[in-house]
């Protein structure tokens, strides 16, 4: 569930040349030539927890004031609170991203390069939870997505409850992978446990972007109650 993309921005410099013929008036002085002015690049984040290295430009302001924010690019915008050690390295129209600054984080972060437990939220009408191979909850509202994951045999899911939030309505299931179901994600390394892993999802209807889907996700079920409760 960790997927960013970037801008990166191209200047084009031109090059004037002439001709002159024989003359014998004296050659007048060339204008001088002001060089475009390039557009400008985006400050970095450097804002980071310490052991946070990846390479992908953070598109948030990183680690957050504990208090009120509010999305600076996300749509929906909206405001959310935070304690005191929380992340967000993704603010863009399509997709908003917030981890907290523990020890899980940093320890899944040095062996994978992902994280133990993150929040994602983004308009999606096919959200996947453990492999999108196995997966197709395709669906116009929240009820068709929902209903989709619970007809699927690679998931198991809890009963779907409704929910409102910021005067959103929609759906709120817990997702992991079913016990019984024995394939292989395709294209995952070795060592990866989907079976450990579990999410809430909540998705929400809105009027002019689809189905928002909010992902509290923990690589490992361990302390995924704990975060539950915090996030």
């Amino acid at each position: 569930m960790n997927r960013l993309t970037f801008l990166v921005a191209a200047i084009v410099i031109g090059i004037l040349s002439g001709c002159a013929g024989a003359t014998s008036s004296p050659m007048p002085n060339p204008t001088p030539i002001q060089a475009a002015t390039p557009s400008p690049v985006p400050t970095p984040v450097t804002n980071l927890p310490s052991w946070y290295t990846t390479s992908e430009r953070p598109t948030g302001p990183g680690i957050l004031p504990a208090g009120s924010h509010t999305t600076q690019r996300f749509s929906p915008g909206f405001t959310f609170s935070v304690p005191e050690g929380w992340v967000n390295t993704s603010d863009e129209a399509g997709f908003f991203g917030l981890f907290p600054d523990t020890p899980a984080n940093q320890a899944e972060f040095g062996r994978s390069e992902g994280l133990a437990q993150a929040i994602h939220v983004g308009p999606r009408n096919d959200p996947y939870f453990t492999c999108d191979a196995w997966e197709d909850n395709q669906g116009a509202t929240a009820a068709e997505i929902v209903a989709a994951m619970v007809a699927n045999e690679a998931l198991a899911t809890s009963e779907p409850v409704d929910v409102t939030i910021g005067g959103l309505t929609g759906k709120q299931i817990d997702v992991r992978l079913d016990p019984g179901w024995t394939e292989s994600c395709p294209g995952d390394p070795p060592g990866v446990d989907l079976g450990d892993g579990r999410t809430r999802g909540i998705l929400l209807d809105t009027p002019n972007r689809g189905v928002i889907v909010i992902f509290v996700g923990s690589l490992h079920s361990a302390g995924h109650e704990a975060f539950l409760t915090e996030a």
